[in-house]
């Protein structure tokens, strides 16, 4: 600039900067201040922060910032709808294993004849399904029945059919004492099971479901129960079936949403006076299963629909595959310079073929899949050792800091 000249020498020697010449004072005015002081107060807001320094664990740091309608759906992600008269509610996805809506799912209540779930477990496991069973007098018993008479012979299996369509409390009363021997030592197979198996909120005193007092499960208990009978393909089959016929005698479904709701596959009703009325239910979609329960309900229909509308509405399946193009991720070159593409899952990255494989999907909501975010962990062949099909590592879905799936990779 014409007239101004800078003394280096005062900016080599900075103790020497103390001995400048002051500001003149008519740079100084009131007015000048005026326009200055808001800008450092501005400043110094923003450089002291909010509040002291705290020392935060690493492993306790948060991973992900929500915006506030993102808290807003988190917190209300598992609550049913509010005019839900069921005590108790969960909705449960088998291939993620989440629990999607819950209410009071661990409270005791009477469970009904979703007790026989876990007589009908007993007889599963004990796998005699082609012996035959000799009604007694004493089998007969309440109103909900299968029809059987005294002197009756019935394989195993046709009681399970019995005991499980229309409730049966003559079957299931059959199947007990052919377990067991006696009722009594049946049921204490019953609960000896049910700790084994983690039902810390059950107790039961027959094997049919009729109120006792002190007999009780819960949601929770009860779930544990359906997973594993999940697993007998006879179980499935007897539970999806609207109707049957087991030795002459014509069997119908007490689960009305069997032939009223789309998609639904099972399980049980349980109804009496003390427990009010309960429903398991199983939805497929698409080759997923979900379990909903809702215990001590006025209206089990009702409330059932309501809640596999909030679910429905909330929720829907992600399809996880590896990208239909491939990226420069998906490419890999071994020591010779030979290239070679990264496989996922059984779906090739060829796009004609995605369909040649499974398709892997995970249940999330609208935010969720926002989230969603891809890793591949890569463990390459050794050298000299590259061949189509040789794993390669791993392909990893989160969400936020949580995994939720895990794909093989390969080479190819």
């Amino acid at each position: 600039m014409p007239g101004t000249t800078f003394d280096r020498a005062l900016f080599r020697d900075i103790p020497n900067r103390a001995k400048l010449d002051p500001v003149p004072r008519r740079l100084l005015t009131d007015r000048n201040l005026l326009r200055v002081f808001p800008l450092w107060c501005l400043i110094a807001f923003f450089l002291c922060g909010f509040g002291p320094p705290t020392m935060v664990d690493r492993d306790l740091a948060p991973r992900q910032r929500y915006t506030v309608g993102q808290l807003g759906q988190i917190q209300q992600a598992r609550v049913p709808p509010p005019d839900v008269s069921a005590v108790s509610v969960l909705v449960y996805d088998l291939e993620t294993g989440r629990v999607l809506m819950k209410k009071a799912e661990q409270l005791p209540v009477s469970p009904a004849s979703l007790a026989k779930l876990m007589t009908a477990l007993l007889v599963l496991e004990q796998d005699r399904l082609s012996d035959l069973v000799t009604i007694q007098r004493a089998d007969l018993v309440g109103e909900a029945a299968m029809g059987l008479s005294e002197g009756e012979e019935l394989f195993v299996e046709e009681l399970l059919w019995g005991m499980l369509i229309p409730s049966g409390n003559d079957a299931a009363m059959a199947l007990a004492r052919h377990h067991s021997s006696t009722v009594e030592s049946f049921v204490a197979n019953m609960n000896l099971r049910a700790g084994d198996l983690g039902m810390h909120n059950t107790l039961f005193h027959n094997p049919n479901g009729f109120d006792a007092d002190g007999q009780v499960s819960s949601a929770q208990d009860l779930l544990t129960l359906v997973k594993l009978l999940w697993e007998y393909p006879l179980f499935r089959e007897i539970v999806g079936a609207p109707a049957a016929t087991a030795a002459g005698h014509e069997l119908l479904t007490t689960n009305r949403l069997l032939e009223s709701y789309p998609g639904i596959n099972g399980v049980k009703t349980g109804t009496t006076a003390q427990s009010g009325q309960s429903l398991i239910a199983g939805l497929e979609e698409d080759g997923h299963q979900l379990f909903a329960l809702v215990l001590g309900s006025v209206d089990r229909y009702h409330d059932m629909r309501l809640v596999l509308q909030a679910v429905r509405g909330k929720y829907g399946w992600v399809p996880l595959h590896m990208p239909e193009r491939p990226t420069a991720l998906d490419r890999l070159f071994d020591s010779e310079g030979n290239r070679w593409f990264l496989r996922a899952g059984g779906i090739s990255v060829d796009p004609a073929a995605l369909d040649a494989g499974p398709i892997f999907a995970a249940l999330l909501s609208g935010w969720e899949r926002q989230e969603l975010q891809v890793f591949r962990r890569l463990h390459p062949p050794p050298s000299g050792m590259w061949a189509a099909g040789m794993p390669a590592g791993v392909l990893e879905w989160r969400l936020g800091g949580t995994l939720i799936a895990t794909q093989r990779l390969i080479v190819e």
